[in-house]
């Protein structure tokens, strides 16, 4: 990590960090720095950079291959380091005042013989070296290459004041972002998609109409259903494989107990005419995230899709925004708990399709839901 401050500065904060590590006391002095950049928050105009950077994803390049790794607890990766480096020169100090005792203390250098000096010597080195380090830290991540575990640095690049270039100032610094010209969304790492497909707007040939993967982002117009499965391919997830309508076309991955809970969800309650969630579908919506959790252990990766609904009452555009604005804070819910944002899609169709009648109360409200389908990518 590129800190310019000034180096003295850097060494002595990092230092005081771990202090109590060592066995000394802590100077009441010392600033608190709740983000773990090095830069204290008393002068930190972005005291939460390790909040900007968990969860998002980095591009690191070897040997000609690309991988996204995702950055997990940064403060935690730092402190670790720096933990490791005091340890290290706290066990040298400890090794050269032995050498030293052997002569009556560091007055009498000139006693050693020639091995103690030399390992004098390399011992200050090491830690002259590992001081520069704390100063200038890198966030350490594994990636899978060429089938080996390789360790690779990912440079942060805080400047004296705590902040990471944001050009476009969406709040998703550069490093991370891949649209760092277009102001987008945290949740799709800086960029934006407007018709909840899963396909971000950049590579999507129709961003504002849902579609398909295959279609580069369009909707599939035909009434086609390649599978017979009952779900024609343009509402059908895995149209090329067999599943029930309830599933949106594709093979059932979870069992009884989960698809309960799955049912209870799609009825999760709003704020009337809003998309706020009412404090009593967290319950139900933190089991969701537990059987996505869990299918996903099972299964490998999985998307899901959430589709919003409304029932007749008020006019078709207010109730297809409201559907995607419903189905979208369901989403968010699923994000916040851990869920990973690019295996959630949500749309909505409003009241176009209705599974009861409108004429009664009871039927508004079952038209009034979320359709959940969790499917293998």
């Amino acid at each position: 990590m590129k800190f310019t401050s000034l180096l003295l500065h850097k060494v002595f904060f990092s230092l005081c960090l771990f202090v109590p590590l060592l066995g000394i006391a802590q100077p009441s002095f010392i600033k608190e720095d709740r983000d773990g950049d090095g830069v204290p928050d008393v002068r930190d105009k972005c005291p939460d950079t390790d909040k900007n950077l968990n969860g998002q994803e980095f591009k690191v390049e070897l040997e000609g291959k690309s991988y996204f790794v995702k950055i997990a607890n940064i403060k935690k990766n730092f402190d670790e380091t720096r933990r490791k480096f005091l340890l290290e020169n706290s066990r040298l100090e400890k090794e050269k005042k032995l050498l030293f005792d052997k002569v009556g203390g560091k007055a009498s250098i000139d006693k050693l013989d020639e091995k103690d000096r030399q390992r004098i010597a390399d011992i200050d080195t090491i830690e002259a070296k590992n001081k520069a380090l704390l100063a200038n830290l890198h966030y350490i991540a594994t990636v899978t290459h060429n089938g080996k575990p390789r360790q690779v640095e990912i440079e942060i690049g805080v400047d004296d004041f705590g902040c990471l270039p944001d050009r476009d100032g969406d709040g998703v610094p550069d490093m991370v972002d891949k649209c760092p010209d277009d102001p987008g969304k945290p949740i799709y790492f800086g960029c934006n998609d407007r018709d909840g497909d899963g396909i971000l707007d950049h590579e999507d040939a129709c961003p504002d109409e849902f579609g398909l993967k295959e279609l580069k982002g369009c909707p599939d117009k035909g009434l086609g259903d390649k599978d017979k499965d009952g779900t024609i391919d343009r509402d059908d997830l895995c149209p090329t494989v067999p599943g029930p309508k309830s599933n949106k076309g594709c093979p059932e991955l979870v069992t009884n107990d989960q698809k309960k809970i799955i049912e209870q969800a799609s009825k999760v309650l709003f704020e009337s005419g809003k998309a706020d969630l009412r404090p009593e579908s967290s319950y139900i919506l933190d089991q969701l995230a537990q059987v996505i959790f869990d299918v996903t252990n099972k299964h490998g990766k999985v998307r899901v899709r959430l589709e919003g609904h409304t029932d007749d009452v008020g006019s078709d555009e207010n109730n297809l925004e409201l559907s995607r604005n419903r189905a979208q804070a369901v989403r968010e819910y699923l994000l916040n708990k851990g869920v990973d944002a690019l295996s959630v899609s949500s749309t909505g169709f409003g009241e176009a399709k209705p599974i009861a009648e409108n004429a009664t109360p009871e039927g508004r409200q079952k038209n009034r839901r979320v359709d959940i389908a969790i499917v293998s990518q």
